[in-house]
């Protein structure tokens, strides 16, 4: 069970028509959730990056009074994690496309200014993510913060490493699986063309995480996920 964090947290998909129509009298804006349908090593289930990204939408809309979307679960992963079961992938021409289209039938109602939210980091993901309709989205990656100060062993967030567990286990401690939990990188250098998706096979010998979740702490998660809220809270009032 998610932390609950209080107050209303309005849902399109729960509201009727009319009532949707009635808040369009006095609010123009709506949060989407874009998640993933991806790998997180053997220890974090495949929707790790969507369940941390509906939280941060959660909180934004208690505390903003902004709608909420239907989550995205679908969006653009490596390529090399193809050969990790469950995980998939839009390519991006896809998602940019999904995203336009959606966006599209609110526009014609009445919305005007889309904040999207992602916690999953992959450059070509964010970059459809953001161009699919510029004069009206706003995009924003949760992980592209400073918490350098908080890790014991990694300065940023890696995939499933250090600090996505942390979050994921100040978040939902239930499903972590914390006696899968194996360590794993790869030099920079080497992950780069990973990274670039330029290189499709296997990461050799990767249980699927980057970095050491072994030293993750429910701590460590409530810390960043408390910064991820703030500069969430300041990125939309700035826009």
């Amino acid at each position: 069970m998610k932390v609950d964090i209080g107050g209303i947290v309005m849902r399109l998909d729960k509201l009727t028509w009319l009532e949707v129509k009635q808040y369009l009298k006095h609010n123009k804006s709506m949060i989407i959730p874009a998640g993933t349908c991806e790998q997180h090593s053997k220890h974090l289930p495949l929707n790790t990056d969507t369940l941390i990204t509906e939280c941060v939408s959660d909180f934004l809309s208690e505390e903003t009074g902004i709608v909420i979307a239907p989550t995205i679960n679908y969006g653009i992963n490596l390529p090399c994690d193809r050969y990790y079961s469950g995980t998939n992938s839009l390519t991006e021409p896809i998602l940019q496309k999904l995203l336009s289209s959606i966006i599209e039938w609110w526009k014609l109602q009445g919305f005007e200014k889309f904040y999207i939210l992602s916690a999953h980091g992959d450059p070509v993901h964010i970059k459809a993510l953001s161009e699919a309709d510029r004069a009206n989205i706003c995009v924003l990656e949760l992980y592209n913060l400073d918490i350098e100060d908080i890790l014991e062993k990694q300065k940023k967030a890696k995939h499933a490493g250090e600090a996505e567990t942390s979050v994921m286990l100040f978040l939902y401690p239930e499903i972590v699986r914390k006696n899968k939990i194996e360590d794993f990188e790869t030099h920079f250098e080497v992950f780069k063309d990973y990274l670039e998706h330029k290189k499709i096979e296997p990461i050799k010998g990767s249980p699927g995480c980057q970095g050491y979740p072994s030293v993750a702490t429910k701590e460590k998660g409530r810390i960043i996920f408390s910064r991820m809220k703030k500069r969430a809270s300041k990125w939309i009032k700035e826009n």
